[in-house]
């Protein structure tokens, strides 16, 4: 179903994206920018590490792609990431919205001390998620102030070090009630003011559409590539392909990330996309759903990272649900699964760590023995926190156990 639209005085698109790309601007110039009261720097926070962020000036990260891998200031890396919610909605909402109580904790709890825990954990990378409907002044969602909060929350960040994943996320957790599974004009209008801002910055990643909800056919392939009317919808979709061009012609310097097929399951049947950067990675989220078959790892993505580089940037295991191992008790398949990956020098990056469950039991607290993690009689599979902090400690350089998950 096509989106309601407000519609009382009818300006052209183009003009809304010039009056907010001016605004922005005129943002990003005035003093304070980007210290909003709900998500402040840590106090002596810097671009060398403040607040416990990793070593290096955030101003001197370059993410780049070389082949079928990414490079971080010319030297081979592989990404040790964790993902957040607390800004995939603006403010207001989540203070207004009974149903959003751990997102609107999530939001409170963001700052020094969380960004200090995160490196803890061992990660060097934050993958903010962010609702496409509120940046959209032509959406009946739209903030009005919900862009200074994405700005505020991800140059904190940078300011502490982190490499950003910016994701742009229209499934339900946004909002939407209607979610397009590709691509629209409304993720181009929003892309043009985050590029705006932060086209380039080469320690800012663009992960340009979050899980396209489509069959894996090769007639939605193309679909994915170059755009067109999806099945059962009206609205039409921008191809990943005429997205990347524009973006580009607009300046933008990032690292694109895109996501495969099924909600970023599969790379199989991936088509040739262009980019005259040459700065292209693919994206899976390889939850297990309650299925321990390990034998499509090689069709959904294995092979595929033989061919170009490929990012596991999102993936926890908790039991009893769907992102995670669904109805399996057997904590196995996640390491099998994070041993995989390393064998294939594919990069991960967990789900929400300011939600519990997902990575840490309670929140705030973010300590080791806080992670989740499975019991010692292998009976109970909680969550993957544990787990990935010991895969991020050793820099991917050994194998994992179970005794690992504990």
């Amino acid at each position: 179903m096509e989106r309601i639209r407000s519609s009382s005085i009818a300006i052209p698109r183009a003009a809304h994206r010039l009056i907010f790309t001016l605004a922005l601007l005129c943002l990003a110039s005035l003093p304070g920018c980007g210290s909003g009261s709900d998500s402040p720097p840590g106090s002596g926070a810097s671009a060398s590490g403040g607040a416990g962020g990793p070593t290096g000036s955030a101003s001197q990260q370059i993410v780049d792609v070389d082949a079928t891998s990414m490079t971080l200031n010319g030297s081979p890396w592989l990404s040790k990431g964790v993902a957040l919610q607390a800004f995939v909605r603006p403010l207001a909402v989540l203070q207004t919205d009974p149903s959003e109580g751990a997102r609107l904790n999530a939001r409170h709890n963001y700052g020094a001390s969380e960004l200090a825990a995160i490196h803890g954990f061992g990660a060097d990378t934050i993958r903010f998620q962010i609702g496409q409907p509120a940046l959209d002044p032509a959406s009946p969602l739209y903030d009005s102030t919900y862009l200074s909060q994405v700005v505020s929350a991800i140059q904190t960040a940078r300011q502490a070090g982190f490499v950003v994943m910016v994701m742009m996320q229209d499934e339900a957790i946004s909002g939407d009630p209607h979610p397009h599974p590709l691509p629209t004009a409304e993720t181009q209008t929003d892309w043009d003011l985050l590029a705006a801002r932060f086209g380039s910055d080469r320690g800012v990643v663009f992960e340009l559409y979050n899980e396209p909800n489509l069959p894996n056919t090769s007639a939605n392939w193309q679909l994915w590539l170059n755009g067109g009317t999806a099945p059962n919808e009206t609205t039409p979709s921008i191809g990943m392909q005429p997205l990347i061009n524009h973006l580009r012609a607009n300046g933008a310097q990032n690292v694109f990330v895109l996501d495969g097929l099924q909600l970023a399951k599969t790379l199989d049947g991936l088509p040739t996309v262009s980019d005259p950067l040459n700065r292209l990675v693919y994206a899976v989220h390889p939850y297990q759903n309650g299925s321990s078959d390990e034998s499509q790892w090689d069709a959904q993505f294995g092979q595929a990272s033989s061919r170009v580089p490929v990012w596991a940037d999102e993936w926890s295991a908790p039991t009893g649900m769907s992102l995670g191992l669904g109805n399996l008790t057997s904590f196995q398949v996640a390491v099998d699964l994070l041993n995989y990956l390393r064998a294939h020098s594919i990069p991960l990056c967990t789900g929400a760590f300011d939600m519990p469950r997902f990575v840490v039991q309670d929140i705030p607290g973010w300590t080791l023995t806080n992670y989740d993690a499975i019991s010692s009689g292998n009976s109970q599979a909680d969550g993957s926190g544990t787990l990935v902090h010991n895969d991020f400690a050793a820099n991917y350089s050994r194998a994992l156990t179970q005794a690992d998950g504990l």
